[in-house]
């Protein structure tokens, strides 16, 4: 333990060094960054309960209330209804993290394309996994007198 203090204050007496004036007391200077780190220590320590065998950590476990793997299979079906074009932008924006324009570029397209493609992805999911009835693309009928 008394290693661990030393050797914890060299480290960040070391990463400090830019901080100690070429007057100052070295030692007293070493004494503080020791004497802070082990109040550190102390203060943490009496936060920390000790649970060697689990039977506190146990009183904590909640059940979640939902079925993740449930949840997980609507959206992947919800996934497989979209148009293929707006699931190619949605896995290249929010799978794979990549940016619009570079997803314009893969797609041979413009930038706001894609994010059109991923709003609309989006929204068709979520209302399909919340069971919320898509809108009618339908446009209505105009007569001509």
């Amino acid at each position: 333990m008394i290693d661990d203090l030393v050797q914890q204050t060299g480290l960040q007496a070391w990463e400090a060094r830019h901080n100690l004036r070429p007057d100052s007391n070295v030692r007293a200077w070493l004494f503080v960054i020791m004497r802070n780190y082990r109040y550190s220590q102390l203060r943490r320590r009496t936060r920390e309960v000790e649970d060697p065998d689990g039977r506190f950590s146990e009183t904590f476990a909640i059940d979640p209330g939902h079925h993740a793997d449930e949840d997980l299979d609507d959206v992947s079906v919800a996934f497989q209804e979209l148009p293929e074009k707006q699931q190619q932008a949605l896995t290249h924006v929010a799978l794979r993290g990549l940016s619009y324009a570079d997803t314009a570029r893969l797609c041979s397209c413009k930038e706001g394309t894609i994010k059109s493609r991923v709003a609309r992805a989006r929204e068709q999911l979520l209302r399909t996994v919340n069971g919320v009835p898509l809108p009618s693309r339908a446009r209505p009928n105009k007569s001509v007198r």
